[in-house]
């Protein structure tokens, strides 16, 4: 077995000794399981010009091997005949070193750092690609490294550009995959490079797999689509989702595409837009089984044979009157249960859960999990049905928000934290955030340089100001997830949830300031400064708490965002009170000591 790394720039020789150049790639037929290499790549001296190298391909019939203590052929250099490249053939070094490919068993993208090759019974194949960084470094230094090896049975590649051959992946090996193993695998290249994918791939399994790719990539992949692909794939997918991807194109290719799709998909979709994105009618999907209250069991049974397999989901079959008004909902237990001639009227359930057109999606989410639904109906003003919201619409939604109110609390861009962003983008979104902690910095200098004094004449203030910040900071970050966390999702009410808070945050801060007044006691051997320092830290940590529990139920009064308190900004904030409180009641307290 032999790397590809050994054998380029050796020297390759003709049967009679005579060199003819340097190997400079290996071509290989890209038909079988593992590779066979067809034919040599050798930089040989062009005649004209001494400095200058041509490239002469020589069949794989006149090679003696691989293996051997040197390359070798087993003809004269003038009986050579070129080879001529066929279709779907691989460079190796230019198609394949150093380029991205599918490891279709990891389900992941890798980089190929070397290229395994054996030759048995006089054939040489391509076994596989050696992913490691140990690779890169055989490259450089003639030492045996560890190798991290993926068999070609396993790789797909994504990169072949060739000015003289046009290679034609079918990627088979992808179309077996799971769509949201695919998803992954796109969501790891480049927009290009995951719109080629997406390209080379059937219109279902390009549009099951576009459904999973997370939400912002969609609109890239799709922006970088030519159109009439790109309608194509939205009208294979869910009207909702279809519609979820439009919104977030640019306004021209939003049009373009709407123009090539189906009238149909196409006005659906258009409907969904009116409505806002985080909203019940922006999340809903028009796809929903409808049955009319006068009919029979037996008919709806039939009806439901016949349109279900259409539509999106079956789990809750919603009844409305002639008008559309949604006044019921049947299992399919009851429904099959009940007698053939009996109206739907007389065995629907009439209290149906459901949710309005303008409903916000955290709230849609809450409704679903607090009574365990699969799907909740949407109505608009007149109480009628206009499509349905189902668990895997939540679970988007449930993750979308987490990863919001994260960014948030940690002071960072939603994209950021899902590491879709590029590296400056993410550096100025944190920076935004870091700024308030700035402003509280510098603030905070200010307020300590106006007690200097102070600081000065008792120097052992100073010694508990860091102990101070960061408890301070942690007390505060502590009720301020815990209130956030309960006014999102109204757990209880707000004036509950506050007294609590401050309950809790009033015996944490007087447990600590008893706990820092014995140590700082027992440090300085002054029992004054122990109690002025501890009677500081309770006070403060107090203060802190209320401050990080009245802030978010201030912005949820406001209808505001409650993780828009987040700690970037409460951090500052309490930092800056936090020292005012301690210093200036550490000087009241210790005037009072002194006189």
């Amino acid at each position: 077995m032999v790397f590809l790394s050994d054998l380029l720039n050796e020297a390759v020789y003709d049967c009679q000794g005579r060199k003819i150049g340097s190997l400079s790639d290996l071509v290989v037929s890209h038909g079988e399981l593992f590779p066979t290499v067809v034919a040599l790549a050798v930089a040989v001296p062009a005649p004209a010009r001494l400095s200058a190298r041509e490239t002469l391909l020589v069949p794989w019939r006149y090679v003696v091997g691989l293996e051997e203590p040197r390359l070798s052929l087993n003809v004269p250099k003038e009986s050579i005949k070129p080879y001529l490249p066929r279709n779907g053939e691989l460079f190796l070094s230019r198609d394949v070193l150093d380029k991205q490919i599918v490891d279709t068993q990891g389900r992941r993208i890798v980089k190929v750092n070397d290229l395994k090759l054996a030759q048995v019974k006089g054939v040489a194949r391509l076994l596989g690609a050696d992913i490691s960084f140990q690779a890169f470094l055989r490259r450089l230094v003639p030492f045996k490294v560890p190798e991290r090896l993926v068999t070609w049975n396993y790789v797909e590649p994504l990169e072949a550009e060739a000015p003289s051959v046009k290679l034609t992946v079918p990627h088979s090996k992808l179309r077996e995959l799971h769509p949201a193993d695919l998803a992954d695998l796109i969501e790891q290249m480049k927009p290009e490079a995951g719109t080629a994918l997406l390209e080379s791939l059937d219109v279902e399994t390009a549009a099951d797999a576009l459904q999973e790719v997370e939400a912002p990539y969609q609109a890239d992949l799709v922006e970088e689509l030519d159109s009439a692909r790109a309608s194509d794939l939205l009208e294979a997918m869910p009207v909702d989702q279809a519609a979820d991807i439009i919104g977030d194109l640019s306004q021209e290719k939003a049009q373009e595409i709407l123009s090539l799709m189906e009238e149909e998909p196409a006005q659906e979709v258009k409907d969904l837009l009116q409505y806002g994105e985080r909203t019940a009618g922006g999340r809903m999907s028009t796809d929903v089984l409808v049955l009319r209250e006068d009919l029979t069991a037996e008919q709806a049974i039939e009806q439901l044979r016949l349109g279900a397999p259409e539509e999106e989901t079956t789990y809750y079959l919603f009844v409305t009157d002639r008008e559309d008004h949604l006044v019921g909902v049947v299992s399919m237990r009851r429904l099959v249960t009940a007698s053939p001639k009996k109206l739907l009227r007389d065995i629907m359930d009439r209290n149906v859960i459901k949710v309005n057109l303008d409903t916000d999606q955290e709230e849609v989410a809450r409704v679903m999990a607090k009574y365990s639904l699969l799907a909740v109906p949407v109505v608009d003003e007149q109480d009628r049905l206009r499509g349905v919201v189902t668990v895997d619409d939540v679970l988007e939604v449930v993750h979308e928000e987490a990863n919001e109110d994260i960014s948030q609390m940690a002071g960072t861009t939603v994209q950021d934290v899902r590491q879709a962003g590029s590296f400056w983008h993410a550096a100025l979104g944190r920076f935004a955030w870091l700024s308030a902690t700035l402003v509280g910095g510098i603030i905070t200098a200010l307020v300590m340089r106006n007690y200097s004094q102070s600081i000065q004449s008792v120097l052992a203030l100073a010694y508990f100001i860091p102990l101070l910040l960061a408890v301070g900071a942690s007390v505060g970050g502590q009720s301020l997830a815990v209130v956030s966390r309960g006014a999102s999702t109204g757990a209880a009410s707000p004036v509950e949830i506050f007294w609590k808070e401050l309950g809790i945050g009033s015996i944490a801060g007087v447990v600590a300031g008893l706990a820092v007044a014995l140590v700082a006691y027992l440090w300085l051997s002054t029992i004054e400064l122990g109690l002025v320092v501890g009677a500081s830290l309770a006070v403060t940590l107090v203060s802190a708490t209320f401050i990080g529990a009245v802030l978010p139920l201030m912005l949820k009064a406001g209808h505001l965002d409650p993780t828009l308190a987040a700690g970037p900004v409460v951090d500052p904030i309490i930092g800056v009170i936090s020292v005012v409180i301690y210093l200036s009641l550490a000087s009241r307290l210790l005037s009072y000591a002194t006189v």
